[in-house]
């Protein structure tokens, strides 16, 4: 899908100091907003994972030590007075002499009553496929933790413009109110004065004060609207809920001049989603191969080199060297490898069909931004069309009015008619503003920093 936007520059009173404001703002916020601290210490751990797989290459040293005491056990019955006696008999007689001397059976204890063994091991693997693909696996994790944190930038990010806006939106509607009430007030005043002068009756000071209390009411609902927008804004930053916050309306809408080209295959392109959904299918095929490693053998080599005897004592007539080639194969296990590979098949299947439809999604939620964004341009211009007329409006009606050939009832319609124009032209405002930042975040045409 392609798409060509030439969006027009809208100027209205209040607004490119903002963005300095505003800026402020986002890089306050992408340094302490809480959720994201917590997926920056996901990141972090897993480059801790990512180390402690890796560790796994390197060679083990251990120090080990024991002493034993024993007791009992199982006794080997050596009969060596049977075996040689007979013998050392025949020598003896046949050399007239005593040289030999006839000796015992022996009853050796298989366990020694003391006995010790210190030594330092050392083991190193040689070949084990495991080691190479959990620690590749490890680091798809490690990458897709960091991009689970850019995603959630590029969100924030958005969520904190819209925030924003939403507060300049409130605060600029509870300004427009508190400015028409000075009007109602005013009417008040002078209907007073005319009744007083018998010029008006006493119900058109009623109609201006039941005027006045509605549009009291009015206005609370809409200091409570911007209470709660700064409450929100202040949470995205990890504020206090109650801090006060700098509204500055941005002096232009951002310019979106002739940008052409393929928005929709830029965002698949750099959207974090399918960079995690590639991540998975590594992950999947890795595991798949770790799987058919299975067949494999493991082998490890291991040398010690330590002391051993029914003391403490280290010298050489009880130190020793041992060096193993330990070779581990798995010959059979029940199927258990050919089900593990069939299954980090399937889930790389699964991962590639959802790849796909996130595409798709991609692929309208950047035509619905795009439609919606146009639509709110038109919007601006037809409320500040709207605001224009209505102005006119009110301004003739209220000189009638005050000549006496307008009653009260038209004044106070061209005054609601007026506000109510007043506040479709901040709301059509700031709607495009955040239709923008939702635009910025789906076609992924900013990263955030």
């Amino acid at each position: 899908m392609k798409l060509k936007i030439i969006l027009l520059i809208f100027i209205f009173p209040g607004i490119l100091q903002g963005q300095k404001i505003l800026d402020d703002y986002l890089r306050y916020g992408l340094d302490n907003n809480l959720a994201l601290k917590q997926k920056q210490s996901g990141y972090r751990k897993s480059i801790e994972a990512l180390k402690e797989a890796r560790g796994l290459f390197y060679p083990n040293i251990s120090f080990n030590a024991r002493y034993t005491v024993s007791e009992g056990g199982r006794v080997i019955d050596f009969p060596v007075g049977d075996l040689l006696n007979p013998v050392y008999s025949t020598l003896n007689s046949l050399t007239s002499s005593q040289i030999f001397p006839a000796i015992g059976n022996q009853r050796i204890r298989f366990l020694r009553p003391t006995e010790q063994e210190t030594k330092i091991r050392l083991a190193q693997p040689v070949f084990n496929p495991d080691i190479y693909y959990n620690s590749e696996i490890k680091k798809e994790l490690s990458i897709l933790e960091e991009t689970d944190v850019e995603q959630y930038k590029r969100e924030l990010v958005a969520g904190i413009k819209k925030a924003y806006y939403n507060v300049c939106m409130s605060e600029g509607i509870l300004s427009m109110l508190i400015d028409a009430r000075k009007l109602l007030v005013e009417n008040v005043r002078v209907n007073k004065k005319l009744v007083e002068n018998n010029k008006l009756t006493m119900d058109n000071i009623y109609r201006s004060e039941t005027e006045l209390s509605k549009f009291d009411q009015e206005l609370q609902d809409a200091g409570r609207n911007k209470k709660i927008a700064c409450a929100y804004f202040n949470f995205l930053l990890n504020k206090p809920l109650n801090d006060s916050i700098i509204v500055q309306e941005p002096t232009v809408f951002p310019v979106i001049s002739d940008i052409t080209g393929d928005l929709s295959q830029r965002a698949i392109e750099n959207r974090e989603e399918l960079r995690k959904l590639r991540n998975y299918s590594n992950i999947s095929e890795l595991q798949k191969k770790m799987n058919e490693s299975g067949k494999l053998p493991d082998l490890f080599i291991a040398v010690d080199y330590g002391f051993q005897g029914e003391k403490y004592q280290f010298n050489k007539n009880q130190d020793y060297v041992q060096a193993s080639a330990i070779l581990s194969w798995n010959m059979f296990s029940g199927f258990q490898n050919k089900a593990k590979i069939k299954q980090a098949v399937l889930q790389k299947e699964m991962i590639d069909n959802q790849t796909d439809e996130i595409k798709k999604q991609i692929e309208l939620q950047v035509l619905n931004t795009m439609n919606e964004l146009l639509t709110a341009e038109k919007g601006i211009i037809a409320a500040e069309s709207r605001l224009k007329n209505a102005r006119e409006g009110f301004r003739l009606v209220k000189r009638k009015y005050e000549e006496g050939q307008a009653g009260l009832l038209e004044f106070l319609d061209a005054r609601t008619t007026l506000t109510q124009a007043e506040e479709n032209l901040i709301i059509s405002k700031f709607r495009y503003l955040s239709g923008y930042a939702e635009f910025e975040k789906v076609t992924a045409i900013n990263k955030p920093e």
